[in-house]
């Protein structure tokens, strides 16, 4: 990958060149599309190793996170690189990872809403005058949702109707930049699509969601608590750095990709909030939040 790529802000276009690159260059990488977005833009998802144990990373659920999307990358390209190799990272044998896991990788969830916090809207786009009415703006560069004012981490089927009861309070029941849930669960194309994904390779170990700011590490929905969660928050949470924290009852905490993997499925899922300050965080601080959690990333791949 060129070395300046982790430089500049992130959006569709570089994940799908930086994927690319990867695949031509390493044959143990898999690489698919598990569906497109509202403005057509495919949703790509990756492969490697070849065991028993699947982990599924998801980043760039918010247009504003699209760092996460460079994070999780960055991440690949290591693993890329380690394939084949005997050279141990963290005292973790390389081979053990690719020879007892399948590791899948969703980059970037919410293209759409990528594009328009890195480029802004396109005067072209059918939906621009749409978009500028949502946002009250031609400043895209907080945009949360997707193309069509949903966001899609309150649109999955995790408490669903109970947040459905609090958006006129928050003053979000309509499509617009953030927290509006959409009119039911799975309504959007790109929650739809990572769901039917999951629900053909179930079960995943472990499914982490990549989100920013506040460097913490959630685990637990609506008091359950998978077998095995907690132990493996707290072991991430102490190779990083990050806080291990249980969701509390506020609007955040409902319907989520964690909270629907929990709900259905008693399986753990864990969100990590990466790095600090305001979304969206600058590209200097790709690399900074990648390295404070590298060795959290791969003893991920092992807990």
């Amino acid at each position: 990958m060129d070395k300046n790529f982790y430089e500049n802000e992130i959006g569709h276009k570089e994940v799908l060149t930086a994927l690319n690159s990867l695949a031509a260059d390493c044959p143990a990488l898999f690489m698919t599309t598990i569906g497109s977005s509202i403005m057509g833009r495919p949703i790509p998802a990756v492969r490697i190793g070849t065991g028993e144990k699947k982990l599924l990373y998801v980043g760039c659920h918010h247009g504003a996170e699209h760092i996460t999307s460079g994070i999780l990358l960055r991440f690949l390209e290591e693993l890329c690189s380690l394939y084949g190799s005997d050279k141990k990272i963290y005292g973790i044998d390389p081979g053990h990872i690719f020879n007892s896991r399948c590791i899948y990788m969703i980059p970037m969830l919410n293209p759409d809403g990528a594009e328009l916090s890195v480029k802004g809207a396109d005067k072209k786009d059918v939906l621009y005058e749409r978009l500028i009415k949502m946002n009250n703006s031609e400043d895209f560069s907080h945009w949360q949702a997707n193309a069509r004012g949903v966001d899609l981490n309150h649109n999955y089927d995790a408490g669903f109707s109970e947040y459905k009861a609090l958006e006129k309070e928050l003053g979000c029941d309509f499509p617009c930049p953030s927290r509006y849930s959409g009119e039911y669960p799975e309504s959007e194309p790109e929650t739809a699509a990572v769901c039917n994904f999951i629900r053909v390779l179930l079960p995943f170990h472990y499914l982490f969601s990549f989100h920013t700011q506040g460097e913490e590490i959630y685990s637990g929905y609506n008091g359950k608590e998978p077998r095995g969660s907690v132990r493996a928050a707290q072991t991430l949470a102490l190779n990083s750095g990050y806080t291990y924290t249980k969701p509390d009852s506020s609007s955040a905490s409902y319907g989520g990709l964690k909270d629907w993997y929990i709900d259905k499925y008693s399986l753990p899922a864990f969100t990590v909030e990466c790095g600090k300050g305001e979304n969206p965080l600058p590209p200097s601080e790709l690399i900074p939040i990648y390295i404070s959690i590298r060795k959290m990333l791969f003893i991920s791949l092992v807990i």
